[in-house]
């Protein structure tokens, strides 16, 4: 990709070989790289500009976010080095990752696998890159959609000095620039067996420790490298140059080819990828590295996962690396600067017809007289003031208005719609006991309790779940608008809250309001959802079947609201996310995990260090089974594959619907639902026989999915 003289002065702005200031609005055209790394101050949000009352969030951002300016990123796959004491693991795969004062840990662990859990194992060897003398302060200097930069910076005698990490999945090199400091490398672990110059001008080496990892040493300038001798069970490296000035890459060498890996490692070294955006052209993501220095874009040396693989356009693999191995599976090397992932379609626009279906008249009258029955909850009464809760109920709503639609019945089509409308009068005119408020501190929407307590409606308020939350409101919203069109009153009156909702966790450009892509990590394919909480294991998903929705509702309300570019977007999002889930949380033979993890069919919580069977609210197997399917909608027929339906049942089944055990009705409903994707013995007549369902679902639902499992 020919790189503009825009990117090219990006790149040395984000090295900080020219200021700051050079970074004006001419360069954010730039598929809005300059925007992502926040080098611009942004002016205070105002009442004036919003549809929502504005309120201050309790937790604040700390020191370690520099100089960025709001709106901050909320879920991004980094966020424990700025959380807390700003020293929680990250993975950017194929490293395990974590600061402190001392500087920068990194290392790679083996893949553990148990019955209920498979994970990298805890305590594993580590490097820590720091230099003589100690840093004083660290923060993160610069973000973008795939990458973050985090310096580390000190004064001594008046002299400044820094050492910054360039840190990404999917690059096998861990890269620090040190700027005017001699470098210092500690491996804790293992004692060094041999230090290897490769090189006659000083800039490779390889360091044999005893416990058997080899790794890579580069230096773009020649570096005088030498031995502590005496440090007693770790290992220490050191330069013997006082005013040392350029980068640092190193790279653990795969077991599999160590001769070959490190001459690839050494033959891509000097391209070094310093920044990383995303676009979207067509039914194509394009992830593009800035790359340092100018000319060795085509050199750029990173590793794939397995669903990267399956849709890169023309890649150019890498047969003389080894493999690196993660709890994704295993990292191929691909070299390039540019990534196309092309899909063959997009997963919501290849379900719209489903609605527009005629059903047959015998089958039709029995969902009539369900829909007739239905109890159609006055959603503004219920006591229960839960965000997430009151969205399932408007979203269960919501698929009897579309059904009722189908159907023909408008009459109850528009009692029910009524009913939805008065709740989002009240919702939307502060008359609820919970509204969403602007937090201005960090920009978003967040409840009144959340902001209240942070432990309060799931952990709102510090940004746990917003895409489950809003998406059950966002679908119910698209069905009163497709249903009396955009320009209604209703729609008009409430049109500016209707699209921040929205906006909220899909805004596709950097923006006063809102950060980009709230929950969506590019590089995994799949969303993070648990805000400001910090976990060893770093960023997690449970239900990623509701993730699936989130992006689903966001692709219709922006497709009846008249936003095709934004829907088109959202569908791409909802394409990855569904791609990933099926890589990720559904197991089948050909799984990424091992034996005997994967007698369990399915991950219940996915973490980026661990994967897992069990729930945040219980271990039950319905639980685990269920909340990787709810909600049931069209878009649930691309999201739960038949392959891994029709391998998984006997297990699900034995597990949750076999003589001897009991599960609650609600949990019965949704597993039988899952089933008749493939169970053909499942029909009309186990749904009739329950009386209670998940406050998500209903009866009419349940008969409306079995007519099209058999007829899909």
């Amino acid at each position: 990709m020919k790189i503009s003289s825009s990117m090219r002065i990006l790149n040395l702005i984000i090295l900080g070989w020219i200021p700051n200031s050079l970074a004006t609005d001419k360069f954010s055209d730039n598929a809005g790289v300059v925007n992502n790394s926040r080098l611009f101050v942004r002016n205070a949000v105002q009442a004036s500009e919003l549809p929502f009352i504005i309120k201050e969030n309790e937790d604040k951002p700390n020191e370690l976010w520099g100089n960025l300016k709001g709106p901050y990123p909320t879920n991004k796959w980094w966020l424990n080095l700025v959380m807390d004491s700003g020293n929680g693991n990250i993975f950017p795969y194929p490293y395990k990752v974590s600061a402190s004062s001392s500087g920068l840990s990194f290392g790679q662990g083996k893949v553990v696998t148990e019955g209920s859990k498979t994970k990298i194992a805890e305590n594993n060897p580590k490097w820590v890159a720091m230099c003589q003398g100690g840093f004083e302060s660290r923060r993160i200097l610069r973000y973008d959609d795939l990458t973050v930069d985090l310096i580390f910076e000190s004064v001594l005698n008046e002299k400044k000095y820094n050492m910054t990490s360039y840190i990404m999945k999917g690059s096998p090199y861990m890269t620090f620039k040190y700027q005017s400091v001699p470098p210092r490398l500690k491996y804790f672990g293992s004692r060094l067996k041999a230090l290897e110059q490769k090189d006659e001008n000083k800039k490779s080496f390889i360091a044999q420790l005893m416990n058997g990892e080899q790794w890579a040493i580069f230096s773009t300038t020649p570096l005088d490298l030498a031995v502590d001798d005496e440090a007693y069970d770790s290992t220490i490296l050191y330069s013997t140059q006082e005013n040392f000035s350029g980068f640092i890459r190193m790279a653990i060498i795969p077991e599999d080819k160590p001769i070959s890996s490190f001459q690839t490692l050494l033959s891509h070294s000097n391209a070094i990828p310093i920044s990383g955006n995303v676009l979207f052209e067509g039914n194509s993501i394009i992830h593009v590295y800035g790359v340092f220095p100018e000319g060795q874009e085509k050199n750029l040396l990173m590793l794939s996962l397995i669903h990267h693989r399956e849709y890169l356009e023309n890649p150019k693999y890498v047969d003389r690396l080894g493999e690196y191995k993660t709890l994704r599976g295993d990292m191929l090397g691909i070299v390039g600067n540019t990534w196309k992932l092309v899909y063959s379609e997009t997963s919501g626009k290849s379900v719209d017809f489903i609605h527009k279906r005629e059903i047959p008249e015998d089958y039709a009258s029995l969902m009539i007289s369900s829909l007739k029955s239905e109890n159609i909850v006055k959603v503004h009464n219920r006591r229960n003031k839960s965000i997430y809760f009151k969205g399932k109920q408007l979203a269960r709503l919501a698929r009897l208005v579309l059904i009722a639609k189908q159907l023909g019945q408008t009459e109850r089509k528009n009692q029910i719609i009524g009913e939805m409308k008065i709740y989002f009068d009240k919702f939307f005119g502060y008359k609820t006991a919970n509204p969403l408020y602007y937090d201005r501190t960090w920009g978003g929407l967040c409840s009144k309790d959340g902001l209240e307590n942070s432990e309060a409606d799931f952990g709102n308020g510090i940004y746990n779940d917003h895409n489950f939350h809003y998406g059950y409101y966002c679908y119910a919203l698209y069905a009163i608008i497709q249903s009396d069109g955009i320009q209604s009153h209703w729609v008009q009156s409430h049109l500016e809250k209707i699209k921040f909702l929205v906006m909220e966790f899909t805004s596709s450009s950097n923006n006063r309001f809102f950060t980009k892509f709230r929950h969506m990590d590019f590089y995994d394919g799949n969303s993070w959802v648990n805000g400001f909480f910090v976990f060893d294991n770093s960023r997690n998903t449970e239900s990623t079947s509701e993730s699936v929705n989130s992006y689903y509702s966001a692709y219709l309300l922006y497709s009846c609201l008249g936003m095709e570019e934004d829907a088109h977007i959202a569908d791409l999002l909802l394409t990855s996310e569904i791609i990933s889930a099926q890589n990720y949380w559904q197991i089948k033979d050909d799984s990424v995990y091992k034996k005997p993890f994967t007698e369990n069919k399915v991950v219940g919580v996915l973490w980026e260090n661990s994967a897992e069977y069990t729930t945040w609210f219980g271990n039950n197997p319905e639980y685990i089974y269920g909340i990787q399917m709810i909600p049931f909608t069209p878009i649930s027929f691309k999201l739960l594959n038949k392959e891994w339906i029709r391998d998984a049942w006997p297990t699900i089944k034995q597990r949750t619907l076999s003589p001897g055990k009991y599960i609650s009705q609600e949990w019965e409903g949704i597993i039988k639902m899952a089933g008749a994707l493939v169970d053909d013995s499942i029909n009309e007549n186990d749904f009739n026989a329950l009386w209670s369902y998940d406050d998500g679902n209903s009866k009419t639902n349940a008969l409306w999915w079995i007519f099209n499992c058999k007829t899909y």
